[in-house]
Protein backbone atom coordinates (compact mmCIF):
# COMPACT_ATOMS: atom_id res chain seq x y z
CA UNK A 1 0.00 0.00 0.00
CA UNK A 2 2.86 2.41 0.26
CA UNK A 3 5.03 4.01 -2.48
CA UNK A 4 8.41 1.82 -2.79
CA UNK A 5 11.56 3.90 -3.16
CA UNK A 6 14.87 3.99 -1.85
CA UNK A 7 13.88 6.92 0.75
CA UNK A 8 11.55 4.58 2.11
CA UNK A 9 13.70 1.78 2.61
CA UNK A 10 16.37 4.08 4.31
CA UNK A 11 13.89 5.78 6.77
CA UNK A 12 12.63 2.39 7.21
CA UNK A 13 15.20 0.25 7.56
CA UNK A 14 18.70 2.50 8.43
CA UNK A 15 17.46 5.72 10.06
CA UNK A 16 15.47 3.65 12.29
CA UNK A 17 16.57 4.88 15.51
CA UNK A 18 16.00 1.71 17.79
CA UNK A 19 18.46 0.43 14.85
CA UNK A 20 19.15 -1.18 11.29
CA UNK A 21 17.07 -3.93 10.46
CA UNK A 22 18.37 -7.36 10.35
CA UNK A 23 17.86 -8.23 6.17
CA UNK A 24 18.31 -12.32 4.96
CA UNK A 25 18.60 -12.47 0.85
CA UNK A 26 18.13 -15.18 -0.88
CA UNK A 27 20.21 -15.80 -4.06
CA UNK A 28 20.95 -18.64 -6.76
CA UNK A 29 23.59 -18.81 -9.74
CA UNK A 30 24.17 -14.92 -8.38
CA UNK A 31 20.49 -13.92 -9.24
CA UNK A 32 18.31 -12.41 -6.29
CA UNK A 33 15.65 -14.58 -5.71
CA UNK A 34 14.24 -13.39 -2.20
CA UNK A 35 14.22 -10.41 0.67
CA UNK A 36 13.28 -10.66 4.44
CA UNK A 37 13.82 -7.49 7.04
CA UNK A 38 12.77 -7.16 10.05
CA UNK A 39 12.24 -3.98 11.88
CA UNK A 40 13.58 -2.99 14.98
CA UNK A 41 11.55 -1.56 17.44
CA UNK A 42 11.35 -0.81 21.24
CA UNK A 43 8.96 -1.90 23.76
CA UNK A 44 9.21 -0.74 27.61
CA UNK A 45 6.28 -1.40 30.89
CA UNK A 46 8.40 1.47 32.45
CA UNK A 47 10.26 -0.72 34.61
CA UNK A 48 12.20 -2.63 31.66
CA UNK A 49 13.08 -2.25 28.05
CA UNK A 50 12.36 -4.75 25.49
CA UNK A 51 14.52 -5.14 22.25
CA UNK A 52 11.67 -6.09 19.61
CA UNK A 53 12.00 -7.05 16.08
CA UNK A 54 9.10 -6.21 13.58
CA UNK A 55 7.89 -8.51 10.90
CA UNK A 56 7.81 -6.23 7.66
CA UNK A 57 8.95 -6.20 4.59
CA UNK A 58 9.61 -9.73 2.12
CA UNK A 59 9.50 -10.43 -1.70
CA UNK A 60 10.02 -13.40 -3.65
CA UNK A 61 11.50 -14.00 -7.38
CA UNK A 62 7.89 -14.67 -9.10
CA UNK A 63 10.03 -17.58 -10.98
CA UNK A 64 10.92 -18.95 -7.61
CA UNK A 65 7.64 -18.72 -6.05
CA UNK A 66 5.86 -21.55 -3.93
CA UNK A 67 9.58 -23.47 -3.03
CA UNK A 68 9.13 -21.89 0.12
CA UNK A 69 11.76 -19.42 0.31
CA UNK A 70 9.59 -16.75 2.34
CA UNK A 71 9.19 -19.56 5.07
CA UNK A 72 13.60 -20.18 5.13
CA UNK A 73 14.25 -16.55 5.30
CA UNK A 74 11.69 -15.84 7.90
CA UNK A 75 13.06 -18.45 10.26
CA UNK A 76 16.28 -17.41 9.27
CA UNK A 77 15.95 -13.91 10.66
CA UNK A 78 14.31 -15.23 13.60
CA UNK A 79 17.21 -17.56 14.47
CA UNK A 80 19.62 -14.51 13.91
CA UNK A 81 17.60 -12.05 16.25
CA UNK A 82 17.38 -14.91 18.71
CA UNK A 83 21.01 -15.35 19.38
CA UNK A 84 20.93 -11.34 19.03
CA UNK A 85 19.13 -11.19 22.34
CA UNK A 86 15.98 -9.70 21.16
CA UNK A 87 13.13 -10.72 23.36
CA UNK A 88 10.45 -11.23 20.34
CA UNK A 89 9.07 -10.34 16.76
CA UNK A 90 5.49 -8.69 16.61
CA UNK A 91 3.96 -8.14 13.58
CA UNK A 92 0.23 -7.24 12.07
CA UNK A 93 -0.39 -9.73 9.41
CA UNK A 94 -3.49 -9.72 7.03
CA UNK A 95 -6.14 -12.40 7.02
CA UNK A 96 -3.58 -14.14 3.87
CA UNK A 97 -0.56 -14.11 5.72
CA UNK A 98 -1.44 -15.10 9.17
CA UNK A 99 -1.72 -18.42 8.42
CA UNK A 100 1.62 -19.09 7.31
CA UNK A 101 2.83 -17.00 10.67
CA UNK A 102 0.15 -19.07 12.91
CA UNK A 103 2.56 -22.03 11.23
CA UNK A 104 6.00 -20.70 11.87
CA UNK A 105 5.15 -20.68 15.75
CA UNK A 106 3.39 -17.09 15.75
CA UNK A 107 0.71 -16.47 18.07
CA UNK A 108 -2.23 -14.06 18.51
CA UNK A 109 -1.65 -11.26 21.07
CA UNK A 110 -5.08 -9.72 19.85
CA UNK A 111 -6.86 -6.79 17.79
CA UNK A 112 -5.62 -2.86 19.25
CA UNK A 113 -9.33 -1.27 19.64
CA UNK A 114 -10.31 1.38 17.95
CA UNK A 115 -12.20 4.72 19.05
CA UNK A 116 -14.47 6.19 16.57
CA UNK A 117 -15.74 9.91 16.61
CA UNK A 118 -18.49 10.83 14.23
CA UNK A 119 -17.65 14.38 12.34
CA UNK A 120 -19.94 16.89 11.09
CA UNK A 121 -19.34 20.03 8.73
CA UNK A 122 -21.40 21.71 11.48
CA UNK A 123 -18.48 21.40 14.20
CA UNK A 124 -16.62 23.97 12.15
CA UNK A 125 -19.09 26.37 12.71
CA UNK A 126 -20.49 24.77 16.11
CA UNK A 127 -17.13 25.30 18.20
CA UNK A 128 -15.22 28.80 18.43
CA UNK A 129 -11.51 28.62 17.52
CA UNK A 130 -9.33 29.17 20.58
CA UNK A 131 -6.55 31.14 19.67
CA UNK A 132 -4.61 29.47 22.51
CA UNK A 133 -4.22 26.05 19.83
CA UNK A 134 -1.87 25.75 16.80
CA UNK A 135 -1.84 23.62 14.01
CA UNK A 136 1.47 22.68 12.35
CA UNK A 137 3.45 20.62 10.63
CA UNK A 138 5.44 18.11 13.18
CA UNK A 139 8.81 19.35 12.05
CA UNK A 140 7.85 22.82 13.35
CA UNK A 141 6.22 21.30 16.44
CA UNK A 142 9.19 19.04 17.66
CA UNK A 143 11.63 22.07 17.15
CA UNK A 144 10.91 23.45 20.65
CA UNK A 145 8.67 20.87 22.55
CA UNK A 146 8.55 19.63 26.15
CA UNK A 147 6.69 16.04 26.49
CA UNK A 148 4.26 15.00 28.77
CA UNK A 149 2.55 11.68 28.73
CA UNK A 150 0.33 9.64 30.94
CA UNK A 151 2.70 6.85 31.96
CA UNK A 152 1.31 3.09 31.55
CA UNK A 153 2.71 0.06 33.15
CA UNK A 154 1.93 -2.06 30.27
CA UNK A 155 3.80 -1.98 27.50
CA UNK A 156 4.39 0.97 25.34
CA UNK A 157 7.03 2.73 22.94
CA UNK A 158 9.30 3.87 24.60
CA UNK A 159 8.56 7.75 23.86
CA UNK A 160 11.87 10.28 22.86
CA UNK A 161 12.48 13.69 20.74
CA UNK A 162 14.89 11.31 18.18
CA UNK A 163 12.74 8.94 17.66
CA UNK A 164 9.34 11.39 17.19
CA UNK A 165 11.58 13.39 14.76
CA UNK A 166 11.94 10.08 12.61
CA UNK A 167 8.17 8.42 13.06
CA UNK A 168 6.55 11.29 12.21
CA UNK A 169 8.80 14.24 10.54
CA UNK A 170 10.68 12.55 8.95
CA UNK A 171 8.97 9.37 7.27
CA UNK A 172 8.31 10.17 3.30
CA UNK A 173 5.38 8.02 2.96
CA UNK A 174 2.67 10.06 4.87
CA UNK A 175 2.66 13.98 6.67
CA UNK A 176 1.75 14.48 10.39
CA UNK A 177 0.97 17.31 11.93
CA UNK A 178 0.71 18.30 15.09
CA UNK A 179 -2.63 20.76 17.06
CA UNK A 180 -0.98 21.42 20.42
CA UNK A 181 -1.64 24.52 23.35
CA UNK A 182 1.40 24.45 24.90
CA UNK A 183 0.49 21.68 27.49
CA UNK A 184 -1.31 19.38 25.68
CA UNK A 185 -0.53 18.09 22.19
CA UNK A 186 -2.20 15.60 19.39
CA UNK A 187 -0.02 14.31 16.30
CA UNK A 188 -2.32 13.41 13.47
CA UNK A 189 -2.94 12.48 9.95
CA UNK A 190 -5.25 12.41 7.59
CA UNK A 191 -6.28 9.15 5.57
CA UNK A 192 -8.77 8.52 2.83
CA UNK A 193 -10.64 5.54 3.50
CA UNK A 194 -13.97 3.84 1.84
CA UNK A 195 -15.94 5.88 4.21
CA UNK A 196 -14.58 9.35 3.17
CA UNK A 197 -11.57 11.34 4.72
CA UNK A 198 -10.61 9.68 8.36
CA UNK A 199 -8.56 12.20 10.56
CA UNK A 200 -6.02 9.65 12.57
CA UNK A 201 -5.14 10.01 15.96
CA UNK A 202 -1.98 8.48 15.88
CA UNK A 203 -0.14 9.57 19.65
CA UNK A 204 -1.39 12.14 22.38
CA UNK A 205 1.02 13.93 24.91
CA UNK A 206 -1.19 15.55 28.09
CA UNK A 207 -1.49 15.74 31.83
CA UNK A 208 -3.53 13.47 33.31
CA UNK A 209 -5.54 10.68 32.21
CA UNK A 210 -8.04 12.31 29.91
CA UNK A 211 -7.74 15.32 26.89
CA UNK A 212 -8.96 18.35 28.51
CA UNK A 213 -12.62 19.11 27.26
CA UNK A 214 -11.12 22.11 25.14
CA UNK A 215 -8.55 20.18 23.19
CA UNK A 216 -11.31 17.53 22.08
CA UNK A 217 -13.81 20.43 21.06
CA UNK A 218 -10.55 21.71 18.96
CA UNK A 219 -10.18 18.64 17.62
CA UNK A 220 -13.28 18.05 16.36
CA UNK A 221 -13.36 21.81 14.95
CA UNK A 222 -9.74 20.62 13.37
CA UNK A 223 -10.95 17.57 11.52
CA UNK A 224 -14.17 19.08 10.38
CA UNK A 225 -12.16 21.90 8.63
CA UNK A 226 -10.17 19.13 7.28
CA UNK A 227 -13.38 17.96 5.39
CA UNK A 228 -12.91 14.62 7.93
CA UNK A 229 -16.18 12.46 8.48
CA UNK A 230 -14.57 10.28 11.33
CA UNK A 231 -11.85 10.95 13.78
CA UNK A 232 -10.12 7.64 15.03
CA UNK A 233 -7.48 6.77 17.73
CA UNK A 234 -6.29 4.16 20.06
CA UNK A 235 -9.22 2.69 22.25
CA UNK A 236 -6.52 2.50 24.92
CA UNK A 237 -4.33 5.41 25.13
CA UNK A 238 -5.56 8.34 23.70
CA UNK A 239 -7.27 10.01 26.21
CA UNK A 240 -10.13 10.83 24.06
CA UNK A 241 -13.72 10.39 25.29
CA UNK A 242 -16.91 9.60 23.23
CA UNK A 243 -17.77 8.20 20.27
CA UNK A 244 -17.62 4.00 20.21
CA UNK A 245 -14.54 1.58 20.78
CA UNK A 246 -14.91 -1.03 18.18
CA UNK A 247 -12.65 -3.91 18.35
CA UNK A 248 -11.52 -3.34 14.80
CA UNK A 249 -8.04 -2.00 14.82
CA UNK A 250 -4.26 -4.10 13.74
CA UNK A 251 -4.27 -7.59 15.02
CA UNK A 252 -1.09 -8.43 16.49
CA UNK A 253 1.22 -11.42 16.37
CA UNK A 254 4.03 -12.12 18.26
CA UNK A 255 6.53 -15.18 18.28
CA UNK A 256 9.09 -15.62 21.26
CA UNK A 257 12.72 -15.04 21.08
CA UNK A 258 13.97 -14.41 24.66
CA UNK A 259 10.99 -13.13 26.76
CA UNK A 260 10.70 -14.79 29.86
CA UNK A 261 6.80 -14.34 31.05
CA UNK A 262 5.40 -14.97 27.00
CA UNK A 263 2.23 -15.86 28.12
CA UNK A 264 1.48 -12.71 29.40
CA UNK A 265 2.72 -10.81 26.07
CA UNK A 266 -0.03 -12.88 24.17
CA UNK A 267 -2.48 -10.72 26.47
CA UNK A 268 -3.14 -7.85 25.00
CA UNK A 269 -4.58 -6.38 28.24
CA UNK A 270 -0.80 -5.99 28.69
CA UNK A 271 -0.44 -3.86 25.81
CA UNK A 272 -1.07 -0.19 25.65
CA UNK A 273 -0.52 0.86 21.67
CA UNK A 274 -1.22 3.81 20.09
CA UNK A 275 -2.05 3.77 16.37
CA UNK A 276 1.12 5.11 15.56
CA UNK A 277 3.25 2.52 16.97
CA UNK A 278 0.67 -0.33 15.27
CA UNK A 279 0.34 1.50 11.42
CA UNK A 280 1.29 -0.96 8.46
CA UNK A 281 4.61 -0.20 6.85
Amino acid sequence: LMPKSEAYWRWKHIENPFGASPVLLAEEDGILIGVRAFMRWEWTDGKQHYQAVRAVDTATHPDYQGKGIFKKLTLGLVETCQQQGVHFVFNTPNQQSRPGYIKMQWRDAGRLPVRFKLVTPLHKWMIKSNPSFVNKPCADWLRDVELTKDQHVSLHTPIATNYLRWRYATVPVAQYFVLTNGIESVVYRLKINRWGKEFRITDCFHQGEKLSVVMQQQLSRQASLQGARVITSSGIVTGLTGGMVLQQGPQVTVRNLNYNDFESLIAFKNWSPTLGDLELF
